[in-house]
């Protein structure tokens, strides 16, 4: 059914250019995300796999708002995302960046910083100290800053932000990238918990093939720009298609 699609793009094109210098006297364009098409069905979770420069957080940026694109549609719940006010789009789909510590203004306290994504007429304590605690934090954490938090507890802060506007799609690019093994599995389990909890979806960019895997119900595998394989999480790696796909795997280490 469509309306099993909360969010489709179709042919989806972005370029940047170079500008003109001694060793470039024309402008030339690099094509950074071409003619990718994908769907991701309510309540599931989409893997986005890639090396570094595949195009897949320019991707992210596109289909979050974030960024304009060239060329094609990006439609989120029937409707053309240019047909979105902006505080519209917020309460339909929000950004998780790999670094919160960047993503977090230093200055602000948490509560500050939760504040700023809220409308104006609910009480906004009440609900600061309900998305914190549904990220495992106190509610004494609304009155601290960032950086007196480990990595882990960063994230947790740039998740519950996210939450505040009720989103319904979830974009998180490479969340858990710079936190230890054990810390990751439990950044992982919250969004698997959230997911249930408040009924989201999500597109989750990973390297981590295996946990992608884990956690997704299909998987595409972007390189250059393009998606050169899509399927269940089952399929992209019990039986991947594509070459490059088979070099991914491939390269995820074996514990012996």
């Amino acid at each position: 059914m469509l309306n099993d699609i909360i969010l489709k793009t179709l042919n989806i094109n972005k370029s940047f250019k170079i500008e003109r210098n001694i060793f470039n006297p024309g402008n030339i364009y690099i094509d950074v995300v071409k003619n990718v098409s994908l769907d991701l069905k309510r309540g599931q979770i989409l893997g986005i796999a890639g090396e570094s420069g595949s195009g897949k957080t320019t991707f992210a940026k596109i289909i979050s708002g974030l960024l304009s694109f060239d060329s094609g549609e990006v439609v989120i719940d029937n409707k053309n995302i240019l047909d979105y006010t902006r505080h519209e789009l917020a309460r339909k789909i929000q950004m998780i960046f790999q670094d919160p510590f960047s993503s977090l203004n230093p200055k602000l306290s948490v509560g500050t910083i939760i504040y700023e994504a809220m409308d104006n007429n609910i009480n906004k304590t009440e609900r600061a100290i309900e998305m914190l605690k549904s990220v495992g934090l106190p509610e004494d954490s609304l009155h601290k800053y960032p950086h007196q938090f480990s990595g882990g507890q960063r994230q947790r802060i740039a998740i519950a932000r996210a939450l505040t506007s009720e989103p319904e799609i979830i974009i998180a690019d490479e969340p858990v990238s710079s936190l230890d093994i054990s810390i990751q599995a439990q950044i992982m389990n919250i969004f698997l918990d959230l997911k249930d909890k408040l009924k989201l979806s999500y597109i989750i960019i990973l390297h981590d093939l295996n946990l992608l895997a884990a956690i997704s119900d299909n998987i595409a595998i972007m390189k250059n720009g393009e998606i050169v394989e899509y399927g269940t999480s089952e399929e992209i790696i019990n039986n991947p298609k594509d070459i490059y796909t088979q070099k991914l795997i491939s390269s995820i280490p074996v514990i012996p």
